[in-house]
């Protein structure tokens, strides 16, 4: 009698051991199923572009990083559409990759090439725009994974920032801009802050020249690199085959 109650509980504990195994395998293919899927995550935001890059005339509502891309695409003609392209990179560690539009060059006049329009991060869920460019502004990434970023309005107003990029959002490592003293344009003064606030009472006055900011400036923008990325003239055949292969 105590051997058979033996066995019983044996053949017990086999069956749950085999039941925690079949549950941990379809719990693994569950979460498998669910793996980050790029092309699919940003197909319409991509679809989106695609429409303003390649009929810039016919958008009516510009949204979402949009704007400024319409513009370009306006002065590229048709060429715009072999000028902008879009790729995926993590850069900000989270294990899904970041979604940047722009005109991507791999020459090494950098500072003017690799220029990023808007970037978008995904959680798995929901699509959030991390930044987009301005008609007078500058974003590319560097090659420490931090972003680079200019922006000028005329002679008195110029910022050179650096910023990196989290699971949280962008944020401010260096801000530096030109400010006139008392609105007046030929006596300039520099700040510097790490919130990236373009306000002289939440920054710190430094003592620099123009000169000095554009050497900030040129040195950052040495390090921007370019970004592998899909040329937008190619984007329907390519979005359908990377679809096709995650199916």
């Amino acid at each position: 009698m105590k051997k058979r109650v033996l066995i019983i509980g044996s053949c017990a504990v086999a069956v749950i051991i085999i039941a925690v195994a079949i549950i941990c395998i379809a719990l693994g293919n569950f979460k498998g199923s669910k793996a980050f899927k790029c092309e699919e995550a940003y197909k319409t935001k991509i679809e989106e572009f695609y429409k303003v890059i390649t009929s810039p005339e016919s958008a009516d509502m510009i949204y979402d990083g949009l704007g400024a891309v319409q513009q370009a695409a306006l002065e590229f003609g048709d060429e715009a559409p072999d000028k902008f392209g879009y790729a995926f990179k993590d850069v900000n560690k989270d294990g899904k990759e970041e979604l940047f539009i722009g005109c991507f060059d791999d020459k090494d006049s950098a500072g003017a090439n690799n220029n990023i329009y808007a970037a978008f991060t995904h959680d798995g869920e929901m699509l959030t725009q991390l930044f987009e460019k301005q008609e007078r502004n500058t974003f590319a990434l560097t090659d420490t994974g931090t972003l680079y970023f200019h922006g000028s309005d005329g002679i008195a107003y110029h910022i050179v920032a650096e910023y990196e990029m989290t699971e949280e959002g962008i944020v401010c490592k260096d801000f530096y801009f030109s400010y006139p003293k008392f609105g007046d344009i030929n006596e300039v003064e520099y700040f510097h802050n790490t919130t990236g606030e373009w306000d002289p009472d939440a920054s710190e006055k430094v003592d620099m020249t123009f000169e000095q900011l554009e050497e900030i400036r040129k040195e950052l923008a040495a390090r921007t690199i370019p970004i592998d990325s899909k040329p937008f003239s190619t984007v329907e055949k390519s979005m359908m085959t990377d679809l096709n292969k995650a199916m």
